[in-house]
């Protein structure tokens, strides 16, 4: 079996089969970045003594489609290729959707199985930074408050774990993969084969081709359309009701009573959407690719934090990721009156919480990213039937074929406000569940 895309959820939906004892091997057209291959480029010692430093030094790895479209072209879109794919560069954040957030396709308990599922796969843990007396402040100071207005604050899930006080390891595809025997092979794959109907390998950009019995790809919610596009599946739905979510970044610098000593462990903590605030925020002391203005250049880093707030967009039938057959991508996603008054809101909730802390540090007052920045899904949605409004069934089976699964958060149907990867990876794994069970 094939799996194109050697991301978290290439790697997932690869761990999965072969645990199963089927032979799987991974194809990935981008180099190894890490040493070892597929690692986590932030667990570097460079990175670990300044975090700040980390989306400079992984620019070069990214490609954008256009930084110069309008707002609704979405300039912060973009690809990137690697062995370990987004899994060696990504934030690693692995909260589970809220219940408003998980649709219909699936089950409570079948949630809860695969959620948990893909929660041991990734390594994720809710209490790695437990021990930061910045959180536990925070804790005290905004928890009572949120809970008044019926939201919580929690720790933030994510894929890692501290393995010294000021020394995070970052969960990426070769921890997903250790132990279970999977190649992660160099190679550009250009198109999937079939044999009347069933995916029956793949066709490399020098020619070969390599066979398989079945062909999963897990390329991101781009290259996975644009791929099946090449492969001419030409769907009505591919590309179309995509959905992402605008993020509003600022950085405070906190009051002096709600800091920690300058070796405190950095806090990470999550405020997850609920129905009267149906957005995502963090709080946590990361990583800050903005610079700071007089008279906030030169703060210790135990004084800061930062809030990252993901704003989802409804979905609609004019959010568009047309492909071109040259395989020029454009997007059109504008924003509309309720979007605007969703975000409007953000912008209020960030005024608050900081307020509730301490001061926006100079130049890192809340600013809204490049639209596209974060979480593109929805490009190859799933659904319980061949309607037009989706690409695959509800297991990730792509209409009209056989054998040809999608794992990525292209396939997720309905609007999130939280990190998309770990309901990826559980819908992955259910869609390679459903693959091995033959049906």
């Amino acid at each position: 079996m094939v799996v194109v895309g050697s991301g978290p959820l290439g790697a997932v939906a690869a761990r999965r089969l072969a645990e199963a004892g089927r032979a799987v091997t991974i194809l990935e057209a981008g180099p190894a970045i890490s040493d070892p291959p597929g690692s986590h480029v932030r667990n570097q010692a460079r990175y670990q003594r300044d975090p700040d430093s980390f989306f400079a030094g992984i620019a070069s790895h990214i490609t954008y489609f256009d930084q110069t479209a309008p707002p609704r072209g979405l300039p912060g879109a973009s690809v990137s290729a690697a062995v370990g794919g987004q899994g060696v560069l990504w934030t690693n954040n692995c909260p589970r959707p809220t219940p408003a957030e998980r649709g219909e396709l699936l089950s409570d308990d079948e949630w809860e199985h695969y959620l948990g599922a893909a929660e041991r796969y990734l390594g994720v843990t809710d209490d790695t930074f437990s021990g930061s007396v910045r959180q536990q402040r925070i804790l005290e100071r905004l928890g009572p408050v949120l809970a008044a207005a019926g939201r919580d604050l929690r720790g933030q899930p994510m894929a890692g774990r501290l393995v010294a006080p000021d020394t995070v390891h970052y969960v990426a595809t070769d921890d997903i993969l250790a132990g279970v025997g999977v190649r992660i092979e160099t190679a550009d794959v250009r198109h999937v084969l079939f044999h009347r109907g069933r995916a029956s390998g793949v066709r490399l950009a020098d020619g070969p081709t390599v066979p398989a019995s079945a062909v999963v790809v897990a390329a991101g919610a781009f290259d996975t359309p644009i791929l099946l596009h090449r492969s001419g599946i030409r769907h009505p739905a591919l590309g179309c009701r995509l959905t992402y979510h605008p993020v509003l970044y600022s950085q405070l610098v906190l009051d002096p009573d709600v800091c920690g000593g300058a070796g405190d462990v950095p806090p990470r903590l999550w405020i997850p959407p609920a129905p009267g605030a149906p957005w995502n925020t963090m709080l946590l002391r990361d990583t800050n690719p903005v610079p700071p203005s007089a008279p906030d250049v030169d703060l210790p880093a135990h004084r800061l934090l930062e809030i990252q707030t993901f704003c989802p967009v409804d979905i609609h039938p004019d959010n568009t990721m047309t492909i071109a057959d040259d395989g020029a991508v454009a997007f059109d996603v504008p924003l509309r009156e309720a979007d605007r008054a969703r975000m409007a809101a953000v912008l209020a909730d960030q005024h608050e919480l900081a307020g509730a802390l301490g001061r926006f540090r100079a130049g890192l007052e809340p600013q809204w990213m490049e639209l596209g920045f974060a979480h593109v899904m929805g490009t190859c949605r799933m659904g319980a039937a061949d309607d037009g409004t989706c690409v695959t069934d509800e297991f990730g089976r792509v209409w009209g074929t056989e054998n040809l699964y999608l794992a990525t958060v292209g396939v997720i149907p309905d609007p999130l406000a939280v990190n998309p990867t770990l309901t990826a990876a559980a819908l992955a794994i259910r869609s390679v569940d459903r693959l091995l069970s033959g049906a």
